[in-house]
């Protein structure tokens, strides 16, 4: 696996892995929370025959660097991040992206760009949903009481959505990320029910989950307080629902 370093536009040093037949489609895979590039490493291994697979570190993660400022790890950001690695490495031919997470997040914010269209040619989420239009449902499905189904749903998936007040606190929450808690969490949400062999963790993983939280107090309290925006996609889309999803309801997908 051929590694290289792009710097993003904000100077950012983003960690590329290439892989994979050079002479297939190109498939770009973008992780989110608490992982990085390593995360992918079963999937490449099933498509690298027949596709060519990129795969980076988020900012944040893995090789990249760790920009020191909250507003660094905002979604626009991360997708500058994404435009940069594939303007890098696929300057003439669209994309096929899958994004898990906050990467599937990223790519809903890149979608969403006027030239997305020239540069993805499919996108598949997993467990993604768009943040704009997930903090629509909720606020949505909560202003209307007298629906009792939408704002049972909204009421539950504001509750599974709690944890994400708790990861926005700062010195604190890194802290105990860093001591015990992201390894609690692999423990406890992560690991359960998936054999050892197919669990692709690097040996950054806590270091990751405590950088990854300036993602969530970038962009959690700004998704709750902007959700007036529309997404209007042009690309073929596969939506990959997790329906044992802890805190992600299926029903948000609707």
């Amino acid at each position: 696996m051929a590694t290289r370093f792009i710097d993003a536009r904000d100077g950012t040093r983003i960690a590329v892995f290439e892989e994979g037949n050079p002479a297939g489609p190109t498939v770009v895979f973008v992780h989110g929370w608490p992982d990085s590039h390593v995360v992918w490493d079963g999937v490449a291994a099933l498509l690298g025959g027949d596709y060519r697979i990129i795969r980076y570190d988020n900012r944040g993660a893995g090789a990249s660097s760790v920009p020191a400022t909250v507003p660094d790890y905002a979604l626009a950001r991360l997708a500058d991040d994404f435009g940069d690695v594939v303007d890098a490495l696929c300057p003439q031919v669209p994309v096929h992206v899958v994004g898990h997470d906050w990467g599937a997040a990223t790519m809903w914010e890149y979608l969403s760009r006027p030239d997305a269209a020239d540069r993805v040619a499919s996108y598949t989420s997993i467990s993604g949903p768009d943040p704009q239009h997930l903090s629509r449902f909720v606020r949505d499905g909560l202003a209307r009481p007298y629906r009792p189904r939408r704002f049972g749903r909204a009421l539950s998936q504001a509750a599974h959505f709690s944890y994400m007040i708790g990861f926005s606190v700062p010195v604190l929450m890194p802290a105990a990320m860093r001591t015990f808690l992201a390894r609690a969490i692999n423990r406890w949400f992560i690991a359960p029910g998936i054999p050892a062999q197919q669990r692709h963790q690097s040996d950054t993983f806590v270091a990751d989950a405590t950088n990854g939280l300036k993602i969530y107090r970038a962009n959690f309290f700004h998704a709750l307080t902007h959700a007036e925006r529309n997404r209007f996609v042009s690309v073929p889309v596969q939506l990959i629902v997790n329906t044992q999803d802890v805190f992600v309801r299926p029903y948000v997908y609707d």
